[in-house]
C-alpha cells in the first residue's frame, strides 16, 4: 500500500511538472523578424538567425523567434509599416527607411562625405545619434545603431573610368530623394525602384545600372545581368536592426533589455561577418564573369561634394556644424 501511495505521489508530481512546463512553453513570447534580402550566406539574413539564437538562448526559451526573408512579408517600406503596427517585431532598416524618417538629421548618405565607418560611429555617439534615436522613437521604432555592410559600388554594363562615362546612364536608386541630386550631378538619369525589383529592372532594361554593397550584388546574382562592378566606394553602407516599440512596451523590463542588447550585439557580429566575407564574395563573382574596375575617384568625389549646398539647406541647421566637428576629430 505504501509503495502504491508513493508511486501515485511520484506520478502526480511528474504529471504536474509536465503540465507546468507545457504551460510555460505555451506562454512563450513569439516574435516575427524579417528582411527583404534573400538568404545567400551574407550578414543580412545570417544576422537574423544569429539574433534568433542569442535571444532564445538568453531568454532560456521564454522568447521564440520565426525568421522570414526574401521579401515574403514585403519590401523595406512594407516591413517598417508592419513594425509600427506590431505585426512584425523586428526588421532591417536601410536607406529607404532613413530617407523617410531621419533624412534631415543624418549626413551619412552624402556620397564621399564619410570615407570610413569610424566617422559614422563618432557621429552616432554624439548629437546626431541621439537625434536619430529620438526621431525613430516618435514613429514607434526602437533604434540602437548600425552595422556596416561594406562600401556601395556601381554595377553596369559600361566600362566606367571617368564621370563623363556616366552621362545619360539610367540608374536604379533607393527611394531616397537626396541621392537623386548627387547622381544627377554625375550625369545619370536616376530612377527610384524598390529593392526586390532591382534584378528584373536590369534584366528588362528599365534601368542599366544600380549601386549597392558587394554583398547585395552577390545576393542578387547581378553577374547574370551586369558585366562590371565599378569600385566607386561612394558611400559607407549601413543597416540597422529596428524593433517595434509597440511590441517592446508589452514585454517585461527584463525582456526589453534582453531584446535591445541582443540587437546591439548582433549588429557588431554582422559588421565583422560582412568584412570577413567581402573578399570571398568578390572572388566568387569574378569566377562568374563579373569584372571589377578601379577608377581614379577624385573626379567623382569633386562632383559629388559639389552638391553640399543642397544638403545644407535640407538638413536641420545644427547638422552641418556637427558633421564638420565629427569629421575633424
Amino acid at each position: 500500500m505504501r509503495k502504491s501511495s508513493r508511486f501515485l505521489g511520484i506520478t502526480a508530481f511528474l504529471v504536474g511538472l509536465f503540465f507546468f512546463a507545457a504551460s510555460g512553453a505555451s506562454h512563450a513570447v513569439e516574435m516575427t523578424i524579417a528582411t527583404f534580402h534573400p538568404r545567400t550566406g551574407t550578414a543580412d539574413v545570417e544576422g537574423l538567425y544569429h539574433y534568433k539564437d542569442l535571444v532564445e538562448k538568453r531568454s532560456k526559451g521564454e522568447i521564440k523567434i520565426k525568421v522570414f526573408y526574401g521579401g515574403t512579408l514585403g519590401g523595406e517600406r512594407e516591413l517598417v509599416e508592419q513594425l509600427k503596427l506590431g505585426t512584425v517585431q523586428l526588421c532591417l532598416g536601410g536607406w529607404g527607411t532613413r530617407g523617410a524618417y531621419v533624412k534631415n538629421i543624418i549626413p551619412w548618405g552624402v556620397p564621399y562625405l564619410f570615407s570610413d565607418k569610424e566617422g559614422i560611429l563618432r557621429s552616432i555617439k554624439g548629437r546626431i545619434g541621439k537625434e536619430v534615436k529620438a526621431a525613430y522613437a516618435k514613429n514607434g521604432i526602437e533604434w540602437n545603431g548600425v552595422y556596416f555592410r561594406g562600401n556601395r559600388q556601381l554595377t553596369t554594363n559600361r566600362n566606367v573610368k571617368v564621370p563623363e562615362d556616366l552621362k545619360g546612364m539610367k540608374i536604379r536608386l533607393p527611394e531616397n530623394p537626396d541621392w537623386i541630386v548627387v547622381w544627377k550631378a554625375l550625369g545619370t538619369l536616376p530612377t527610384p525602384i524598390p529593392s526586390p525589383e532591382i534584378f528584373s529592372s536590369l534584366q528588362t532594361g528599365v534601368v542599366e545600372a544600380q549601386e549597392n554593397p558587394v554583398s547585395s550584388n552577390y545576393n542578387r546574382k547581378l553577374w547574370e545581368v551586369q558585366k562590371y562592378t565599378v569600385m566607386t566606394n561612394h558611400i559607407v553602407d549601413i543597416q540597422s536592426y529596428l524593433l517595434s516599440m509597440k511590441f517592446l512596451n508589452q514585454q517585461s523590463k527584463k525582456h526589453q533589455k534582453l531584446l535591445i542588447q541582443a540587437s546591439v550585439d548582433t549588429m557588431e557580429w554582422c559588421t565583422k561577418f560582412a568584412a570577413d566575407m567581402e573578399g570571398k564574395l568578390i572572388k566568387e563573382m569574378e569566377g562568374h564573369g563579373m569584372e571589377y574596375l578601379k577608377p581614379d575617384l577624385k573626379p567623382f568625389q569633386k562632383i559629388a561634394l559639389g552638391t553640399m549646398d543642397f544638403f545644407k539647406k535640407t538638413w536641420e541647421p545644427w547638422v552641418y556644424g556637427e558633421t564638420v566637428k565629427v569629421l575633424g576629430q
